[in-house]
C-alpha cells in the first residue's frame, strides 16, 4: 500500500513535467525549441504510463509506454524537424499574443480546470491530479493553435492537445484497451504525416507558411 501511494507522487509529478513543458511552449520563438517540448512531454507521458505498467504488471501498459516512445517520442519528431530544414525556417512568426499575454491565458486556463474540478473527480488509479493537468494540456494546445500564425506550430499545438486527451482517456480507463491506443497513434502519425506534406507543398508554392499572408489568397 505505501509502494502505491509513494507511486501516486511520481505520477504527479511525472504530470506536473507535462502541463509545465506545454505552458512553456508559450514562450519559445525557435521551431526547433518548440519541438523539443514536444518530444519532452511525450517522453514524460511514456515514462508515466511505464510506471503505472510497473505497478500493475499489465502487458499492454508495457506496449503503451513503448509505442507512445516511439511515435510520439521519436518518429513525429524526427519528421517535424525535417520539416523544419526542408522549409528552411528557424523562428516562429510572432504570434497573434505576446509571449506573456499568452503565458497568462495558459495560467488562467490552468486556474479554471482547477476550479471547475475543485471536488475531484474519482480515478481508478490516479490521483485526480493527472486528469485536472490532462485537460488543462488539452486546453493549452487547443490555445496554441488559435493564437499561432505558423501552420507548424499549430501542428505542434495539436500535438500538445492530443497529448492531452490521451492522458485523460489514459487515467479515466486506467489503460485504454491495446488496439484503441494502436489505432489513435497510427491516425495521428498519419495525421502528421499529411499535414506536414501540405505544410511543405504550401511552403514551395508561396514561399511562405504564415497563415496571415495566405489569407491573402482568398477570392
Amino acid at each position: 500500500m505505501k509502494n502505491w501511494i509513494d507511486l501516486l507522487y511520481v505520477i504527479d509529478f511525472i504530470s506536473v513535467g507535462i502541463l509545465l513543458s506545454a505552458v512553456v511552449l508559450n514562450t519559445l520563438k525557435r521551431l526547433e525549441s518548440c519541438i523539443k517540448a514536444y518530444i519532452f512531454n511525450s517522453w514524460l507521458l511514456s515514462i508515466l504510463v511505464f510506471f503505472v505498467a510497473i505497478k500493475t504488471g499489465n502487458l499492454h501498459l508495457y506496449i503503451a509506454a513503448f509505442l507512445t516512445l516511439a511515435t510520439k517520442g521519436i518518429l513525429i519528431p524526427m519528421f517535424l524537424s525535417k520539416i523544419v530544414r526542408q522549409m528552411k525556417v528557424t523562428r516562429t512568426v510572432e504570434p497573434y499574443l505576446s509571449n506573456s499575454l499568452s503565458l497568462t491565458i495558459s495560467g488562467i486556463l490552468v486556474t479554471i480546470v482547477y476550479t471547475s474540478l475543485r471536488e475531484g473527480i474519482l480515478v481508478t488509479g490516479f490521483s485526480v491530479h493527472v486528469l485536472k493537468i490532462s485537460i488543462a494540456v488539452a486546453l493549452i494546445g487547443l490555445f496554441i493553435m488559435i493564437t499561432r500564425r505558423k501552420a507548424i506550430t499549430q501542428v505542434l499545438g495539436l500535438l500538445f492537445m492530443e497529448n492531452g486527451l490521451f492522458l485523460a482517456g489514459f487515467s479515466l480507463t486506467f489503460g485504454m484497451p491495446i488496439i484503441i491506443e494502436l489505432g489513435i497513434l497510427f491516425d495521428m502519425l498519419m495525421g502528421v504525416i499529411i499535414l506536414g506534406v501540405f505544410i511543405v507543398q504550401i511552403r514551395r508554392n508561396f514561399s511562405s507558411v504564415d497563415l496571415d499572408s495566405l489569407t491573402t489568397l482568398k477570392g
